[in-house]
């Protein structure tokens, strides 16, 4: 087994899991850090625009240029958009009518549509209809179709894509070992995918160095395996970072496996890796509706729109309001409240992996704390925010976000 800071130098890059949407190519004014509730934003791209911020040199952003942006800007090419979820260098997106965009970097097939060009704007992903679900990893694509079927596409290097081989796809192929079983969410790591059935069980596949995939073993697959001991647990949904996994149970409770060299696990420890699931402790009393891991963190959003978060912590994405190494056992995050919508991500760099960031929808507002080296936070600097600051988008009823591994953000 690799110590962690192998690992993590191996794959200096993060992974969010979260929805988002595109928009034409103009830039809107940043809101003050100091800004308050009463200053939400009414909007003026639509509900199904989108917005992105942050680092652009691979073209993340989907404007047109490959400009960084310190206020949101929106993504070219198209519009109807239901969610978004950002990667490495790339941005997906899941149109109204089933269909997915993508733009950004794509050295690996990652925008999946035949070739390895990188695009500064969205076009379709290949051969793709019926889509519900979107998941953007490091550096590939899943999207979970209305018949609960899997398809994924890019990086194959670790098994990931699960069709059995360790082949790149530059378009979707489908994931193996899924037929008849029909899939109800997907999560996509670094280098790992996650799905879960309609019976609450758990499957997993691809890069399993640190024991992310829970079943029991460090051995890479390359199609799906059952997770050990979420069978008859009616799990929700999932999260994957970097190199461990998290699952939200029917009765608002977590687990989770892989790496914990920074507490990732939130067992209390930084003992590691756990090959199995495992409990989340300190969750007495609340109950989880969501859980958004960063590449070496997460925040568990709750029932009743608070977070808590545990994991690494240097750059105050945790939400505390100050900065920490790690906390290996959750933590009030003391704002934003009223949440309905959270993503993470780690800072892509292997000097980085401690930083990250975190967006959300609050109130019907878009806000964002932690790292800020190249406007990720969308505030018009780059100063790290301990507490959450405002991004104005122009985006009316905001209802996704998502936070990309080379410190840009989405929004929709």
């Amino acid at each position: 087994m690799q110590p962690l800071s192998i690992v993590l130098r191996r794959r200096a890059a993060t992974v969010s899991m979260a929805l988002l949407a595109l928009p034409v190519a103009l830039t809107l004014p940043a809101m003050p850090a100091s800004a308050g509730a009463d200053d939400a934003d009414h909007g003026v791209g639509g509900a199904h625009s989108a917005a992105a911020w942050g680092r652009n040199l691979e073209g993340q952003l989907g404007d047109a240029t490959t400009t960084s942006r310190l206020t949101a800007v929106t993504v070219a090419g198209t519009d109807t958009v239901r969610a978004v979820s950002a990667g490495e260098q790339f941005g997906l997106a899941l149109l109204a009518d089933g269909s997915v965009r993508s733009w950004g970097h794509n050295s690996h097939g990652e925008l999946g549509d035949g070739t390895k060009v990188e695009h500064l704007t969205a076009g379709n992903v290949a051969g793709l209809a019926g889509v519900k679900t979107i998941a953007a990893g490091g550096q590939f694509g899943l999207a979970l179709l209305a018949d609960g079927s899997v398809r994924s596409w890019g990086s194959n290097s670790h098994g990931q894509l699960g069709d059995g081989t360790t082949t790149e796809r530059l378009t979707p192929v489908t994931v193996t070992g899924l037929a008849g079983l029909k899939v109800k969410a997907i999560a996509a790591g670094f280098d790992f995918s996650l799905a879960v059935l309609a019976d609450g069980s758990v499957r997993s596949w691809g890069n399993n160095d640190s024991g992310q995939l829970g079943d029991g073993t460090t051995t890479e697959r390359l199609t799906p395996v059952t997770v050990t001991g979420l069978t008859g647990r009616k799990v929700k949904s999932v999260a994957a970072g970097i190199d461990f996994s998290a699952a939200v149970l029917g009765d608002g409770s977590v687990k989770s496996w892989g790496g914990n060299g920074l507490g990732q696990l939130g067992n209390g420890t930084t003992a590691g890796p756990q090959l199995t699931p495992g409990d989340v402790i300190g969750l007495t009393g609340v109950r989880v509706k969501h859980v958004a891991a960063g590449g070496l963190f997460s925040l568990a959003l709750l029932t009743d729109g608070r977070l808590k978060g545990w994991g690494t912590n240097a750059s105050g994405q945790l939400g505390t309001g100050a900065e920490s190494g790690f906390e290996p056992t959750p933590v009030d995050a003391v704002s934003p409240t009223g949440v309905t919508a959270i993503d993470c991500a780690t800072s892509s760099g292997s000097a980085l992996v401690t930083l990250g960031h975190c967006v959300a929808v609050s109130g019907h507002v878009i806000k964002a704390w932690g790292e800020n080296s190249e406007g990720q936070l969308g505030d018009g600097t780059t100063t790290d925010r301990l507490t959450p600051v405002i991004v104005r988008t122009g985006i009316a009823g905001p209802r996704s976000v998502a936070a990309g591994g080379t410190n840009f953000s989405l929004a929709s």
